[in-house]
């Protein structure tokens, strides 16, 4: 009934997996954990029984493939139609989250896809963590907040979809850093049917400020490549609903020169210091209109 993969790197998945093993044990249904190693060079999974009647199996890759790939290939390994993707520094935050995945598809035929949504860990409260503040600020939200743009909360480190959804619209592109938004596009572009959920998943992987904000550069610059390739829409960023709206006024010009002239102290204050997230923002629009 259900194939629970989980593509990972240089990241120990097994309270995650045993978690999950243990939820879908108690739904008594049929199921598969499959564990995507995209060759990490540290031990991502201790338990060497990995026997447990079968379920749970340990791929690893001959190469450094990427998360996108890693995805294709464990979809074509799992044998179940229905797939629950959840990335390795994720933790379910109920007991009842292979549950409520479960009841959703059965009370919602229609429904290709769902996406549980993610939420945060107060045990980064104190450490001053910019991921963590974005992540509290921007992407921990409920399921009806969410439907609100659904297309702009796409986030597919926690998502329960059908293997031929998978197929149609997980984009083919060269592994980088914010393909989400091009997967929203696909899902809008190709009208598939699906349901933001209150289901959420602990996101534990917080990096410190320097690796976030590199991160954020990327992503930038990842999306205005989506943007110029007419893969994305402003339905799917607000980065481009932002960037039309300038380039509209003719400003393009001047956040480019300002956006030089103020990037050192930009990206120093948002390491060291605590500014309102606004300056993420101007720092995430200036390289993305830096092209």
């Amino acid at each position: 009934m259900l194939s629970i993969l989980i593509p990972t790197y240089n990241y120990k998945v097994e309270a995650l997996v045993n978690e999950l093993h243990a939820q879908a044990t108690d739904c008594q249904i049929d199921f598969e954990i499959i564990i995507g190693d995209d060759y990490s060079n540290q031990t991502i999974y201790n338990n060497t029984d990995l026997s447990k009647t079968g379920q749970i199996k340990l791929h690893r890759s001959d190469s450094s493939i990427g998360r996108t790939e890693m995805r294709k290939l464990l979809c074509k390994k799992a044998k179940y139609n229905w797939m629950l993707f959840i990335d390795s520094d994720m933790l379910p935050t109920e007991k009842e989250y292979i549950g409520k995945y479960i009841n959703a598809l059965e009370k919602n035929t229609e429904i290709k896809a769902f996406f549980g949504g993610y939420s945060y860990s107060h045990q980064y409260l104190k450490k001053d963590r910019l991921r963590f503040r974005y992540g509290i600020k921007r992407e921990f939200k409920s399921a009806l907040d969410r439907e609100i743009k659904p297309y702009r909360n796409i986030y597919s480190g926690n998502m329960l979809i059908r293997r031929e959804t998978f197929e149609l619209t997980n984009p083919s592109l060269e592994n980088r850093y914010g393909l989400d938004l091009a997967f929203s596009w696909e899902l809008e572009s190709k009208n598939i049917p699906f349901k933001h959920l209150d289901n959420y998943t602990n996101h534990m992987g917080i990096e410190d400020n320097q690796c976030f904000l590199l991160k954020s550069k990327e992503a930038s610059r990842t999306i205005r490549y989506l943007y110029d390739e007419n893969l994305i829409s402003s339905k799917q960023s607000k980065l481009v609903w932002a960037y039309k709206l300038i380039e509209k006024l003719h400003l393009t010009k001047v956040l480019e020169l300002k956006g030089r002239l103020f990037n050192p102290l930009m990206s120093w204050m948002l390491i060291n210091y605590k500014p309102p997230l606004i300056a993420l923002d101007f720092y995430k629009l200036y390289h993305f209109c830096k092209k």
